[in-house]
């Protein structure tokens, strides 16, 4: 939102810069504008040095003549934004028209408006102001106050007050010329376009967009018609035009309009000319908004080394150049370096326009927060002095700059724990915004969310809240659903919601927070896939397989090159994918992705000493199982056990574990001489590592009790049972599963010794269990389907007696 140097408005106010006499005839307000050509530097230049040669040859008798051709070259140069060729021959034809005409005549004005436009172009603000307003004041007195010529003068004027930063008299004296021209000229006449554009710049610098555009618009239209297509002016307006959408967010739009203008004016005036570098400061800038931090780089140097060159390293537009670079660097976070382009930035400035002037203090401000973000807050803190003390006389109380110091000293203060005085600081740069900007407007938006934010640390949710609102809404309006911009409101909120146990909001936040990230910085980002692990882990933490699952599969095939196969964090995503589809019964999908992580960890040469590939050999044999795949799986228990006899040895419970594995996974191929001392071995280690009542031992117990009833050893198996029955009540909740089965399976071994009265109350408790489980449909089918075996024989068995 800060103002440039309007370079590009000094040819057009020049006048008197041709051959003719500065009284020559106006066009009328009634007659149509010509479509006005523009001619070359090289022709004018070669024509407007011949005239200087052919009137020095006429001696004192021709000095008029000698002064308008030195105004001509001069004016040439202006155009080529030679400054420093153009200074001496405006001051020489200066000399000559005041000892011929007196100090009065209009001729003396328009050398005076010439030099005084020089003087701007260079920067030196401070010679400037005296020879625009004798121009003036000449052209009053002399041509009336409604005159051309009174209204370039009051353009030119204005021109010097933006500079100053003094924006309300600049804005007064462009509307005064805008006034005029209309009158005296067409109002299509290229004149008329140059103030409604000034005007619309003017409130573009203040953030007034909607008072900006149609104006803006206006004169692009106005010079679309009256000048030929590569006209320099024509570039102007649409540079102009490109920065007001830019800063509504705008961007497409923009894109095509900066385009043309950098193209126009690379075509007219060459590529290192000054305006050349304002279109590469527009495109720069478009590509910084957008995130495009790549193709914003070489512009920005660009245009700050067609400034050095052709301005000088120590002009003001080229630590405006300076200024935008460091925008950069700080958005990259970058500080060191932002931080050495804007102290030179403030050295120029301060030198060329004085202590007191706004975008000195601007500099500072900006300098400031840069310095803070590397933690020298109390270094920011003086530095902000500096900037209100420039501040403090000079400029109306929402001067842009000022704006700026405030809401850079309420950052600081925030980063230094000062949340009491960062308040009402936050506040008062709100209220400075909403003075002169639409509720809309993203600078009101930033201010309010930075304020929002405020709030939100403090834990004054419900202050927090609705501003974070306010914002997002704005925010949107103008940029859509999925710009950075947007970022600040929506981390606010979802924070808050997170805070608040508002866990839906918080999804819903944090999808569009992973959406605008994933939109400016692609989907591979580093900084969006990070955004999307953490997301997935918030699903995976609360079992939302259905949402975690998409997220991981996007992780693992956006990580694998950025991470490195062979890194534990793909090996981490690799297995928390692996965990959704085992908890969504996908074990072959699961087991794929186990093997990926073995083989990455069996390849390395500490591979042998790695106590993790057991235990993932371990989770495969037991996918294995779970897939009814009990050859593989025996194949893989085994292996373990006889490779890894070290780790798996009689005093590890996990070697119990695994036993017992072995055990079923051999018991359910039709083997169970071959499962039952896997079983048996597994009850011994178990009861010495475990303490003798543990879930494991349990499982052993009653699966070597199964086997044994299957070859009808009943007094053992039943022995087997009733312990694996007696460890669950003791360790298991009263509706276990787990308890459900084997109260079934003692009790089917006693109705198998026709103890049909000592079964039933072990399965009506077992069908008490599992009608409260939907899940456990085969197990309650085999309960319901024994209780009424049971009953039928024991009422067999009554009746018989």
């Amino acid at each position: 939102m800060k103002p440039r140097f309007a370079l590009g408005m000094l040819a057009a106010s020049l006048l008197g810069f041709a051959s003719a006499p500065a009284s020559s005839a106006s066009t009328t307000a009634s007659a149509p504008t010509a479509v006005v050509a523009f001619q070359g530097y090289d022709d004018r230049l070669k024509a407007a040095r011949a005239a200087v040669e052919a009137a020095e040859q006429g001696g004192r008798a021709e000095a008029l003549k000698l002064a308008s051709a030195l105004n001509e070259l001069g004016s040439v140069h202006v155009l080529n934004a030679d400054f420093d060729l153009a200074e001496p021959l405006f001051e020489r034809a200066l000399s000559l028209r005041e000892s011929r005409l007196g100090p009065d005549h209009p001729d003396v004005a328009t050398s005076l408006n010439n030099l005084g436009l020089v003087y701007l172009g260079q920067g030196r603000l401070s010679k400037a102001e005296a020879p625009l307003g004798r121009a003036l004041d000449i052209r009053e007195s002399v041509r009336g106050y409604v005159s051309v010529e009174v209204a370039n003068s009051l353009n030119n004027l204005g021109a010097y007050h933006k500079a100053k930063g003094n924006y309300a008299k600049s804005a007064l004296l462009h509307k005064r010329a805008l006034d005029l021209r209309e009158r005296a000229l067409s109002p299509t006449h290229p004149d008329v376009a140059m103030s409604l554009g000034n005007l619309a710049e003017l409130y573009r610098a203040q953030g007034l967009f909607p008072a900006a555009e149609p104006l803006q618009a206006r004169a692009l239209a106005i010079r679309e018609k009256a000048l030929v297509a590569d006209h320099p002016d024509l570039a102007a307006s649409l540079s102009e035009q490109c920065e007001l959408l830019r800063e509504q967010g705008r961007y497409a739009q923009a894109g095509k309009l900066c385009a043309r203008a950098l193209d126009i004016r690379e075509r007219s005036l060459g590529r290192v000319h000054p305006d050349v570098a304002l279109s590469l400061l527009a495109s720069a800038e478009l590509y910084r908004v957008q995130y495009r931090f790549s193709a914003a780089e070489p512009l920005y140097r660009r245009a700050l080394e067609i400034r050095e060159q052709r301005l000088g390293r120590d002009h003001p537009e080229v630590a405006t150049a300076l200024i935008r670079l460091a925008a950069l660097y700080a958005d990259q976070r970058q500080y060191a370096l932002a931080e050495r382009t804007l102290r030179r930035a403030v050295v120029i400035r301060e030198a060329r326009l004085g202590q007191d002037h706004p975008d000195h203090a601007e500099a500072l401000a900006r300098l400031a927060a840069v310095v803070s973000a590397q933690g020298r807050h109390a270094e920011a803190d003086v530095l902000l002095d500096e900037a209100f003390l420039a501040l403090a006389d000079g400029v109306w109380s929402d001067h842009p700059a000022l704006v700026l110091a405030e809401s850079v000293r309420a950052r600081v203060a925030l980063a230094e724990g000062n949340a009491a005085r960062a308040e009402p600081l936050y506040r008062r740069a709100l209220a400075m915004r909403e003075k002169n900007l639409p509720a809309a407007h993203p600078a009101v938006a930033r201010a309010r969310c930075e304020l929002a934010e405020l709030y939100r640390l403090q834990g004054r949710y419900v202050d927090a809240t609705p501003q974070f609102r306010k914002s997002l809404a704005a925010l949107e309006q103008v940029f859509g659903a999925e710009h950075p911009e947007l970022l600040p409101s929506l981390n606010g909120l979802a924070a808050i919601s997170l805070t608040n146990g508002e866990q839906n909001e918080y999804d819903g936040y944090s999808k569009r927070v992973l959406a605008v990230q994933s939109a400016f910085l692609g989907p591979d980002n580093p900084v969006v896939l990070d955004m999307l692990e953490r997301q997935a882990d918030s699903y995976l933490a609360r079992r939302r397989y259905v949402d975690a699952r998409p997220l991981y599969e996007r992780l693992v095939s956006g990580s694998e090159l950025r991470l490195g196969s062979g890194s534990p964090a793909f090996e981490a995503l690799l297995r928390k994918l692996a965990a959704i589809h085992q908890a969504n019964g996908n074990g072959a999908e699961a087991e794929k992705l186990y093997r990926r992580v073995l083989a990455l960890r069996e390849s390395r040469p500490d591979a042998d000493r790695d106590p993790s590939i057991p235990t993932l050999r371990l989770m495969l044999a037991d996918l294995e199982f779970a897939q009814q795949r009990y050859a593989d799986a025996a194949s893989d228990y085994r292996f373990l056990l006889e490779t890894r006899s070290a780790v798996f040895n009689d005093d590890n419970a996990q070697t119990g574990v695994i036993l017992n594995n072995l055990g079923e996974s051999l018991r359910l191929q039709g083997r169970p001489d071959e499962a039952e001392p896997c079983y048996r071995r597994a009850i011994v280690i178990l009861r010495r590592t475990s303490g003798g009542a543990n879930a494991e031992l349990a499982n052993a117990e009653n699966n070597l009790g199964v086997s044994l009833f299957s070859r009808r050893a009943g007094p053992e198996a039943a022995e087997h049972l009733l312990e694996a029955l007696r460890i669950r009540e003791a360790i298991l909740p009263a509706d276990d599963l787990d308890l459900a089965t084997s109260l079934n399976n003692v009790a089917t071994e006693r109705v198998a010794r026709g103890d049909y009265q000592g079964a039933l109350p072990l399965l009506e408790r077992a069908r008490l269990i599992v009608d409260k489980k939907p899940d456990a449909v085969q197990l309650r089918a085999t309960v319901a389907q024994m209780l009424e075996s049971a009953k039928a024989l024991a009422r067999s068995k009554a009746e018989q007696k």
